[in-house]
């Protein structure tokens, strides 16, 4: 008759930040099987004069080789089955690797072991649908519309070199260096443009130069502004050394169906027409995140959730690698931006500590709405939202990676949340509010406006 071996006992105690501990205890016998298991393992491998790999019997193997390391191997079997145990049996959901700190372990002894791991922590919803906000895009006017196709033309102006003084209107190009407290800055800059009267980040710059002639020099004394993006210059006044290459007067086109062909479209009435419709679209997503932020941000305040440090400095570590990306578009390296910022890493992370709080909590927030209002993604979806990501050449298959994947599907599972919240709960009622706002909604103009061939600029 076979004598039972007890089962190993369990308990979980929860502490706070989000931390349960799993205390286990598994029996001396247990873990005597389990080391077993490893001798046969690992004898496989061994090397034991007089005997084929696999075949030594343990006594003559522990005596080469030695014991602790079975046992050792037996609890790393026996931590990862009971700690899952534990984890299923409570229905826990770890957002880290646990700490494991094996506490008592030999030859008959039993394993008993601590795991400490952060979990996602129960979030009490408030009345998140009591925000009071709903999308009101404002109407697009004949003055915004004007003013983008007006900046179509100037887009499309032709420069005509011209021998006289500059005027108002008149584009130079121009070479600018500068000086400050007599130390020579790197050059400003080269063949640059400098349209007479239009406002620049330097006040004062174009107004300088009206009446300048070619292959002029003037020296201009000017403010650098107090939010210039470079903070060592802010404030500060500078001696501008200009050098004027070449004066040119700005011919605009013609608003005519002509000019209107050179953006895409067949005449000037639909060029205006699909710019009113994109404005409307800008004016409706504007609406959208206006009313977003702020029913989210009711979300948030009003729900009770205690934010686990692993979740934020998993945002942290986001919010770093954004920026180290953004710097890189921008052609400057994180170390330049810490440099110029004057400032460590540590630093950088302890100012964005409460942005990172209030991310995490935002994901724990919509997650729980989510999960009450029962809203997913389907596979169709998430099949023509990958269908509108372009393929990196370099790597056309990142967009399969299941990681990617599980991201963008989180991401649209949000933005439905999000829209259910602040009613735009189908596309029927998206497409009121475009029309609205003075969208396009007539099949052939839909169709013009998707074959304009540049974005109007304002």
């Amino acid at each position: 008759m076979t004598t039972e071996i007890p089962e190993p006992t369990i308990t979980v105690e929860r502490r706070p930040q989000s931390l349960v501990a799993i205390n286990v205890e598994v029996p001396p016998d247990r873990v005597e099987q389990a080391a077993e298991k490893a001798f046969r393992r690992l004898v496989q491998k061994a090397s034991i004069p007089g005997f084929r790999p696999g075949k030594a019997p343990r006594a003559l193997y522990e005596r080469q080789y030695g014991s602790d390391h079975l046992y050792e191997e037996a609890a790393r079997d026996l931590v990862d089955e009971y700690y899952r145990q534990a984890v299923d049996a409570h229905d826990l959901h770890p957002l880290d690797q646990p700490d494991v700190d094996i506490k008592r372990l030999g030859r008959g002894e039993p394993l008993v072991f601590e795991a400490t791991v952060a979990v996602r922590p129960p979030v009490e919803l408030g009345d998140y649908r009591a925000h009071g906000q709903t999308v009101a895009p404002k109407t697009v006017t004949d003055e915004e519309v004007e003013k983008v196709v007006a900046g179509m033309r100037e887009h499309h102006a032709e420069l005509r070199p011209v021998q006289r003084p500059a005027q108002t209107g008149d584009v130079l190009t121009v070479d600018v260096d500068v000086s400050l407290d007599g130390k020579e800055l790197p050059p400003f800059g080269r063949n640059a443009h400098i349209e007479v009267g239009r406002e620049y980040a330097i006040n004062g710059l174009s107004e300088g130069l009206l009446g300048a002639s070619e292959g002029e020099a003037r020296t201009l004394e000017l403010d650098f502004p107090a939010d210039y993006q470079d903070a060592d210059l802010r404030g500060k006044k500078g001696l501008f050394s200009v050098k004027v290459g070449q004066v040119s007067e700005k011919i605009l086109p013609a608003l005519d169906d002509e000019f209107a062909k050179t953006v895409g479209v067949d005449s000037i009435d639909t060029l205006r027409q699909t710019v009113r419709g994109e404005l409307a679209h800008a004016a409706f997503h504007e609406g959208r995140d206006e009313a977003a932020e702020k029913a989210l941000g009711h979300a948030i305040d009003t729900a009770q959730v205690e934010v686990p440090e692993v979740l934020i400095e998993d945002e942290l570590d986001h919010m770093v690698a954004d920026l180290k990306q953004r710097l890189t578009q921008q052609g400057l390296s994180y170390e330049e931006f810490l440099l110029r910022a004057k400032k460590t890493e540590d630093e950088v992370k302890t100012e964005w500590r409460d942005a990172a709080r209030r991310r995490a909590s935002s994901m724990l927030v919509l997650d729980e709405i989510a999960k009450r209002e029962d809203i997913g993604v389907t596979s169709e979806e998430l099949a023509q939202e990958l269908a509108t990501i372009p393929l990196d050449p370099q790597n056309p298959q990142a967009v399969r990676d299941p990681r990617v994947l599980s991201a963008l599907a989180r991401s649209l599972r949000n933005r439905k949340v999000i829209d259910r919240l602040i009613g735009i709960d189908s596309a029927d009622m998206e497409r009121e509010l475009l029309r609205k706002a003075g969208a396009i909604e007539d099949e052939s103009a839909v169709a013009a406006s998707e074959g304009v061939t540049e974005a109007p600029k304002g």
